[in-house]
């Protein structure tokens, strides 16, 4: 929704109708996530993407009939049999998508969130007499704030109802702590991941904008200074790559007192030998230390800056992941797809 989100608003703005279908469950293997959304107006126009082009034709079928005045509905759509033309998944797994019109009323809100960077939400009924009915939230309570916090897209039971929550949150933040080379390739990572990076380091003739010309946010400040007036939230992935004691255990410290999904520490495995007996010798117990990634990086026999920034980086996805499965296992989620 957030990619095509421009172009429905300029839809709205031309006076033309509107129906999207939306992934909001996957089981097994698929082209993409719950939340992918695909919008079909009515001149025909396409915007988006449900399934990397493997069910598209049948789904823009689907919402050519909403928009002429069928009723909202969700399909199911499966691997493929053995003919190789069957409309299907040739990737193996299963996905339900609802198609509804959409209502275009929502689009000024969620379009001024979104520019904000605000979290919003927006719910679909997935089930029952209300089936694609639409609201906005800013999830400020209950299963919807969850979801909204993890950035998770998720069905769950809301009175009775099987909803659809199409999370919008905003940007998640990535802070790099210490002006290295290693920085400077993690903040191209970052950006790329959809990040608001910011790199902060006490030395000032380190932290310019030539250096780091990715990054959206140049602090020159002491890490655990820094820390404790930094918004600080679940999406939030701290990087300390100074490997300098004196800056990375007061750091590390003030990490480990946040709810941020990722901490993680460069240095080698007697570098983070040491730093761990420092960090206990601070009070830091078992499950602190548990949640510093570290060495940091996914071990992938990475060398260059550039290698270990994608080492990092496939790491903070990985906990991030795992951080969304938990909030949708805690909103307690729902299922739409058959069991056979």
């Amino acid at each position: 929704m957030r990619d095509i989100l421009p172009t429905l608003v300029r839809w709205r703005s031309e006076g033309r109708r509107v129906a999207i279908a939306t992934v909001v469950e996957v089981r097994g293997s698929a082209p993409r996530d719950p939340g992918a959304t695909l919008a079909v107006n009515d001149r025909g126009e396409i915007a988006g993407s449900v399934a990397g082009g493997c069910v598209e034709p049948s789904v823009i079928l689907e919402t050519q009939e909403v928009l002429d005045g069928g009723s909202a509905r969700v399909r199911e759509y499966g691997i493929a049999d053995d003919e190789a033309f069957e409309v299907g998944l040739s990737c193996g797994g299963t996905v339900g998508i609802l198609v509804a019109n959409l209502d275009t009323s929502l689009l000024p809100e969620l379009d001024e969130a979104v520019r904000a960077d605000r979290p919003a939400a927006l719910t679909m009924t997935a089930s029952g007499p209300a089936l694609g009915e639409q609201h906005l939230h800013n999830g400020s309570e209950g299963p919807v704030a969850q979801l909204l916090a993890a950035g998770q897209n998720t069905l769950v039971d809301i009175d009775g109802e099987t909803v659809f929550v199409h999370s919008l949150a905003r940007r998640p933040a990535m802070i790099i702590f210490g002006a290295i080379d290693h920085a400077a390739a993690l903040a191209r990572v970052g950006k790329l991941l959809g990040y608001r990076v910011t790199v902060c380091d006490a030395r000032a003739a380190f932290v310019t904008r030539e250096r780091f010309p990715e990054a959206d946010e140049l602090v020159v400040e002491w890490p655990d200074r820094f820390l404790k007036s930094a918004q600080i939230e679940e999406t939030t992935a701290i990087c300390v790559l100074t490997h300098d004691q004196k800056f990375d255990v007061p750091a590390l410290i003030a990490a480990l007192q946040t709810p941020a999904v990722y901490i993680g520490a460069m240095g080698s495995k007697v570098t983070t030998a040491d730093r761990e007996e420092r960090l206990r010798a601070n009070g830091v117990g078992d499950a602190g230390i548990a949640r510093i990634h570290a060495p940091i990086g996914l071990a992938i026999g990475a060398r260059s800056p550039e290698e270990v920034a994608v080492a990092i980086g496939a790491q903070i996805v990985e906990a991030t992941a795992l951080a969304r499965r938990r909030a949708t296992d805690e909103a307690g989620a729902v299922s739409l797809l058959s069991t056979s």
